[in-house]
């Protein structure tokens, strides 16, 4: 009988079975990548459905062992291997060429010109005036016709790895691999300050979608979420008053923000930790950077899809993919037939609502952020305006949620709080694990089209957990304002 079974069983059920099995399957998932890329030289292509099964293998292990490992009385007592466990996993990948985005190929190519005094700005890819620094880079990067949507942090980055390491991709991938153990021992520190467990970081770290977007991938969020962790250590550091530390955060945010502008979302709830001197800091470091490229280079302002922002302009207005709610809005307003009374602008309004819905978010958080008197409520509030940028963005890629993820650890219960607040994470673990179905775009590759089922399997199960999130919420601050 179950009762009389020796006390060794359950020590192996619960000690070293489980989390052997978790564990397995975890790197059985990544080894089914890395086998499918060594036979087919793509995770693309029609081989999409079979990426998705060897992940979906990986997400299975990753919940078991998140299972087992964050609960307070947790069996795994050791868990500090599983960082190192993290680690062979993303070098494991290095063994897998980029091919689910073709992204790496432009970092490469604008890296290169970078280190030849070529500005990225200047022209698009297929211009002829890049044929005198051809690289084999150059023919696999997307969106040839135009020029660089990235800010000049991430010129930097591409171009210190382009004068350093070869222009290849394994280069790339090794170098965000190394920006992701940075964010990684950053959110360690975090969640020390904050008073959570720090077991609480693997929810990031063994997250089997940051693993791939990060090492096979090589996508620039990586970069984002190691700057943003260290600019945030620093922040709150407030033993140390060395310049470093006083202003060694606004910089480093603000580099993050000159890689990918989605950390300036951080800086209401930043403002009220900054004092006057980090503020102005913060603001100088992001704008001089920009005035300096925009004025030898043109702003672009104009169509001409070159400037500092004339490609981010051209994506914004044109690119529509895997959004949970912008798609549905702009087809809604698109329906009131504005474009045959000679306004032909639903976009210009859809574009005006959901601004106004995340501007009205974020000064939401930044009057929540001037009552918050911890580390914790404060990382708590940062994750807010990246929900609200996941929700309503045009464009969803699944790299795009790597700072979320990155945030997901400071929402999960610390040992002084109510298991319950689980229901917190849920919405993004669920997210985290359907975003690899977006790929099935791509399966076919002279016909790219997004798939309305794919979309309903992603964002039903997210937008109803988060609704529930929601209302958790809601219900435990009328709670605790009762007390």
């Amino acid at each position: 009988m179950i009762g009389q079974l020796p006390p060794c069983w359950g020590v192996l059920m619960g000690d070293r079975l489980v989390p052997a099995i978790a564990a397995a399957l975890l790197t059985a998932g990544f080894v089914g990548l890395v086998w499918l890329d060594a036979v087919n030289g793509t995770l693309r292509g029609n081989v999409v459905p079979s990426t998705i099964v060897w992940f979906l293998v990986a997400f299975a292990g990753f919940l078991l062992l998140m299972v087992r490992v964050q609960p307070r009385r947790s069996p795994v007592a050791k868990w500090r291997w599983l960082l190192l466990f993290g680690l062979g996993l993303r070098l494991m990948m290095l063994a897998t060429e980029p091919t689910l985005s073709d992204d790496v190929y432009r970092y490469l190519w604008e890296g290169h010109l970078v280190s030849e005094g070529v500005s990225p700005y200047s022209f698009a890819i297929d211009s002829p005036a890049g044929d005198p620094y051809d690289i084999p880079a150059r023919a696999k990067a997307n969106n040839t016709s135009l020029a660089s949507p990235y800010l000049p942090v991430a010129h930097g980055i591409f171009a210190a790895a382009a004068i350093v390491l070869p222009s290849e991709p394994w280069t790339m991938q090794l170098l965000m691999i190394g920006f992701d153990v940075l964010g990684a021992a950053m959110i360690l520190k975090l969640l020390r300050l904050a008073g959570l467990p720090q077991r609480r970081v693997l929810l990031y770290w063994l997250n089997p979608l940051v693993i791939v977007e990060v090492a096979h991938g090589a996508h620039l969020d990586a970069a984002i979420v190691g700057l943003v962790g260290w600019g945030l250590v620093l922040s709150f550091d407030r033993a140390r008053r060395t310049p470093l530390a006083i202003y060694g955060g606004p910089v480093l945010i603000a580099a993050a923000t000159l890689t990918r502008p989605l950390a300036i979302l951080l800086v209401p709830v930043l403002f009220w930790v900054w004092n006057w001197r980090q503020r102005a800091t913060w603001a100088v470091a992001v704008a001089a950077p920009i005035v300096v490229a925009g004025a030898s280079l043109g702003f672009g302002l104009d169509n001409s899809g070159t400037g500092v922002f004339g490609s981010a302009r051209a994506y914004a207005n044109t690119f529509r993919f895997n959004s949970a709610l912008y798609q549905r809005l702009e087809e809604w307003i698109a329906g009131f037939g504005l474009d045959d009374r000679g306004w032909n602008e639903p976009a210009a309004l859809t574009r005006l609502v959901v601004g106004v819905a995340v501007m009205a978010a974020l000064l939401w958080v930044f009057l929540l952020a001037r009552g918050a008197e911890s580390e914790r409520q404060h990382l708590r509030l940062m994750a807010l305006p990246l929900i609200a940028y996941v929700l309503f963005t045009p464009v969803l890629h699944p790299w795009y949620v790597l700072l979320l993820l990155g945030f997901v650890p400071f929402l999960a219960p610390g040992f002084d709080e109510p298991r319950a607040r689980w229901v917190l994470v849920a919405p993004w673990l669920a997210l985290s694990a359907l975003l690899i179905f977006s790929y099935l775009t791509y399966q076919d590759p002279d016909a790219f089209a997004e798939r309305s089922w794919v979309q309903q399997l992603q964002w039903y199960p997210t937008l109803s957990l988060a609704a529930i999130a929601g209302a958790w919420s809601v219900a435990r601050t009328r709670e605790t304002m009762g007390q």
